[in-house]
């Protein structure tokens, strides 16, 4: 029996955003305004290399890389230095770009949440990159979602990524809920379908582009749209999808 249904957050909850021209523009005015003159090509050609790292530690460590640490390899590819003060506003101005220009909620999610939270406990786990889980929980607060959420775990908060089991198993703790009493819904096979899976979880890929094939990973329900999970049976109807 279902007791707790978790959550990831780009592209299932909320659909994903490109901040990096905001962010680059912030950094770079950063710049200008210590007297550091560097062309936008120049900060963002840095921004993406730094974003590259973050990106292959993730994918080969499972590991959150702190913004802090993604800023100072860009200043360093730069060859520039920045005051402590001047690199806490920039990591502020990159967290918050999320609210500047805030995502859409995927279709379905206001329905499917609180249908679902009047059964059972639900959680997020998402990994979280420039934008952290305290950010995005105002956002989620300010949408009127934030209460539905039993646990909220974030990879910048635990230090570890998904598909790391104890990304799962620290929202398990926190819904009180055993692995075989729950289920995971995000739309990455290698991170939220692998990791629930590892974790003794069942697992609901939302499928929201073709192509993507992960061996040896098979999802135990595929959905294309949230709604859908309504229809498996223990959440929100009798007949299985």
């Amino acid at each position: 029996m279902i007791k707790a249904v978790t959550f990831d957050l780009w592209n299932t909850l909320i659909i994903e955003k490109n901040y990096t021209e905001l962010r680059v523009k912030a950094f770079r005015k950063a710049l200008i305004e210590e007297g550091i003159s560097r062309t936008l090509e120049e900060v963002l050609k840095a921004h993406e290399a730094a974003t590259a790292r973050y990106n292959k530690v993730w994918a080969e460590e499972h590991r959150h890389l702190p913004n802090e640490e993604r800023l100072n390899l860009s200043l360093e590819l730069l060859g520039v230095e920045l005051p402590d003060n001047v690199k806490a506003s920039v990591v502020r101005e990159f967290a918050e770009a999320f609210l500047r220009d805030p995502p859409e909620l995927n279709d379905g999610v206001v329905k499917t949440v609180r249908r679902l939270s009047a059964k059972m406990k639900l959680g997020i786990i998402s990994d979280t990159g420039l934008t952290p889980g305290s950010v995005i929980r105002r956002y989620l607060s300010e949408k009127g979602l934030l209460s539905y959420f039993s646990a909220t775990v974030f990879s910048d908060e635990l230090g570890y990524c998904k598909p790391d089991v104890r990304a799962f198993m620290k929202a398990l703790r926190l819904l009180g809920t055993k692995p075989a009493e729950a289920m995971h819904v995000g739309d990455l096979l290698r991170t939220d379908v692998a990791g629930a899976k590892a974790a003794g979880m069942k697992a609901v890929w939302l499928k929201v582009r073709d192509g993507e094939k992960v061996e040896g990973v098979v999802p135990d329900y595929v959905i294309t749209s949230l709604p859908q999970l309504l229809k498996i049976e223990g959440l929100g109807a009798k007949t299985e999808f």
